[in-house]
């Protein structure tokens, strides 16, 4: 037994760190799952305790090298508990925690490309490690390269009820939003899909999940989307006349360019927290400047202003499905007014959901928007007679 002195404080988020990172807390915990990757309170607390007060700029690369550096040794921790398990059940519990941990470590370090790519390859790592011993089946498929893009994988999810189905189910395609990881972020959103026995079909464009750092974020998503949606018909466990697409912050935004493109090929799209156009880059928080520079392959001095304005959408005549928008009035990223224009141009084609309290993605209320919209996928994607 270790003997405890006076000298001992208890381990916690130092108050000077919650009042400077507490909007972070709720993007750290997201969602609980049963397969997906998550952090729990202590491991917030465990990374965090100590931190250094007189580093607390949270637009400034040292503040987010320290804070890769904590967590990652988080991390490694959780890896090591997982070698010392003598049980399978152990070892996926841990190595779901590592790939938490390693997914935090890097989402918002931009300085070593490199260094961030192996980190999300630690992530990845994990969560296949993880999976030892649970029910789930990760099917992983490509898309081919072309002559404009690298190949892009893509993962079947199915449950034990689905494989014994015997028939095509419906599924839902979810994209990544920019610095988001297949492994957490996407695969707790899958859940909900999984639960209503629709397939979850997890995909990364140029730009996005491992690939993010190593090619710039394709814009045009639309078109790899189309392939996607192909080489799905293929699939004999996917009936192809059901599909959904979801996708969350700038996988939001890119959800509504497949509204606009190919509303004919999905029943309903979600978006959650995009929008059809971007505050000005100029407003943007620094470290959020920087993520797009990252994410668009750019110098550290570049302007995205013209980026911004070339991808900006006009809402069009109202696409070919139905869509659902949730979004947060404060949100700073992707302003709400431009998609309340959008909203009205569409019509009955389009229905906005908008939290007044809240930011981008409407973090506090992601569990309870998240399952309200996959009842709302379930009920579009349903047998129809």
């Amino acid at each position: 037994m270790t003997a405890v002195t006076d000298a001992v404080s208890r381990l916690r988020v130092p108050e000077y760190v919650y009042s400077a990172l507490g909007y972070l807390f709720p993007r750290l915990l997201f969602l609980n799952g049963r397969y997906a990757p998550q952090v729990h309170w202590g491991d917030i607390a465990a990374a965090l305790d100590g931190f250094p007060a007189d580093d607390l700029d949270l637009g400034s690369a040292p503040f987010w090298n320290v804070w890769r550096e904590r967590w990652t040794v988080q991390a490694d921790g959780y890896v090591e508990l997982a070698e010392r398990s003598s049980t399978a059940a152990g070892r996926s519990r841990a190595m779901r925690s590592a790939a938490a941990c390693y997914h935090w470590a890097e989402f918002q370090y931009f300085d070593d490309a490199d260094l961030k790519h192996r980190l999300r390859q630690r992530i990845r790592e994990c969560f296949m490690r993880s999976l030892d011993g649970t029910d789930l089946r990760v099917a992983q498929r490509r898309l081919p390269a072309s002559p404009d893009r690298p190949e892009v994988p893509y993962w079947l999810l199915t449950t034990p009820a689905m494989r014994d189905a015997r028939r095509p189910l419906p599924a839902v395609v979810l994209s990544n939003g920019m610095d988001s990881a297949t492994e957490v972020e996407m695969m707790a959103l899958a859940e909900a899909y999984l639960d209503r026995g629709i397939v979850a079909v997890l995909f990364e464009g140029p730009g996005q999940g491992i690939q993010l750092g190593q090619t710039p974020l394709r814009i045009t998503m639309e078109e790899v989307v189309a392939d996607l949606v192909e080489q799905l018909g293929a699939e004999p466990g996917i009936a192809v006349d059901r599909l959904g697409f979801v996708g969350i912050s700038f996988g939001g935004y890119l959800a509504l360019r497949v509204a606009r493109a190919l509303g004919g090929s999905f029943r309903c799209v979600i978006n959650f927290g995009g929008g059809p156009s971007i505050g000005k880059f100029n407003g943007l928080p620094r470290r959020l400047k920087d993520n797009f520079r990252f994410a668009f392959q750019v110098d550290s001095e570049v302007d995205l202003q013209p980026r911004f304005d070339e991808l900006a959408l006009e809402p069009g005549p109202a696409p070919a499905t139905e869509i659902l928008s949730i979004h947060g009035a404060l949100d700073d990223i992707f302003p709400v007014e431009a998609l309340a224009d959008l909203d009205q141009a569409w019509g009955s084609r389009h229905r906005l959901e908008v939290h007044p309290r809240e930011a981008h993605t409407s973090l506090n209320v992601i569990n309870a928007y998240t399952l309200e919209a996959a009842d709302w996928v379930a009920d579009r994607l349903a047998d129809r007679p």
